[in-house]
């Protein structure tokens, strides 16, 4: 004769099925009525602020239950205090994204003391464009093109000691044999390009979007010579500068001159603190990957002639693991060949 479960186990055969079942998400209403702060790693005006803001005003559109979002500015120490500010005081329930400066993962792997999180740890939504930096010559030096560089001197203005305005060229110089002369304390590229116009200096620091938007009258007069750009890869705006990452004739060279390219790569981001449930992770992943096809989105960055050169969260969370990967030891000499 069969005889079946009594009710001692079919009372535990129950707990068993409850205890697998894998917990319910997050509703579609979860983020009803909350406000979710936008922390920005520098001063309002500047352009991580612009994107930022034009971000927080479309993106509440694709987040299920719409709710508020409110940019707060958090400058200090190249948006490191926005950093860390996120990486361990910040809310892990999605009620806190941020933009932070694209160099962060560079200045972790240098060993920057402000530097107190791990850029891999964070979750990452998306990048919404690029931001490649470039040296640039006026049109009076005798230096025009990166071949010239490496022949002829040129004097450049850069900000402070550790910029990357600072760095990007001493390392080239230690690599591939350029021949920049580097003058300090210049506040920012706004500084540096009035100091080159002024005679000051023979060329600055600039950025690709600012040489096609703000100063496109450089371009289109030949005002400048764009020499080199910061990047992994030419950018298709100007499909005749050779990138950084073209001058390394060794392994340890590609990637010491990869590790200083990677913030162009990172650029205008979105991140969120490290630990959030997996199921809002998700749901702000979605959200920016549908803001990217937005037409709203698409007329704010045309009004404003700014780039859209977007990735997904997935893909900057792979990106900044590469980065990392490089080991201690040739982090150190990557340092000290972009310091004086």
């Amino acid at each position: 004769m069969l005889i079946g479960p009594g009710p001692a186990c079919m009372t535990l055969c129950i707990g068993c099925v409850l205890l697998a079942a894998p917990l319910p998400a997050r509703g579609e209403d979860y983020f009803a009525g909350k406000q979710i702060s936008m922390v920005i790693g520098y001063n309002p005006g500047g352009g991580y602020d612009i994107y930022a803001r034009i971000i927080a005003s479309i993106l509440s559109r694709h987040i299920p239950g719409a709710p508020t979002i409110v940019p707060r500015n958090m400058p200090g120490a190249g948006s490191a205090v926005a950093a860390n500010y996120l990486y361990a005081v910040a809310a892990k329930d999605g009620t806190a994204i941020g933009m932070i400066g694209q160099q962060m993962a560079l200045a972790q792997a240098l060993g920057d003391k402000s530097v107190r999180f791990d850029m891999r740890q964070f979750t990452w939504l998306g990048r919404i464009a690029k931001n490649v930096e470039v040296s640039v010559a006026w049109h009076n030096a005798p230096v025009k093109s990166i071949s010239d560089a490496m022949t002829r001197e040129i004097t450049l203005a850069a900000t402070s000691a550790g910029s990357t305005s600072h760095s990007m060229p001493l390392l080239l110089n230690r690599i591939a044999g350029t021949k920049f002369k580097l003058v300090t304390g210049y506040p920012g590229i706004t500084g540096g390009g009035l100091a080159m116009e002024r005679g000051e200096t023979q060329g600055t620091h600039a950025t690709i979007d600012g040489l096609l938007f703000n100063k496109a009258n450089w371009i289109r007069e030949r005002r400048v010579s764009v020499l080199v750009q910061y990047a992994m890869e030419r950018h298709p705006a100007l499909p005749d500068v050779p990138a950084m990452t073209e001058f390394g004739s060794t392994p340890d060279d590609k990637q010491m001159l990869a590790l200083f390219a990677s913030p162009a790569e990172i650029g205008r981001s979105v991140l969120g603190p490290p630990g959030l449930p997996a199921d809002t992770a998700a749901i702000l992943r979605r959200a920016f990957d549908s803001l990217l096809a937005d037409k709203m989105l698409a007329e704010e960055l045309a009004a404003k002639k700014l780039t859209f050169e977007p990735l997904s969260g997935a893909g900057l969370q792979k990106l900044i693991a590469t980065v990392l990967a490089i080991s201690p030891e040739l982090a150190q000499k990557a340092a000290a060949l972009g310091r004086e």
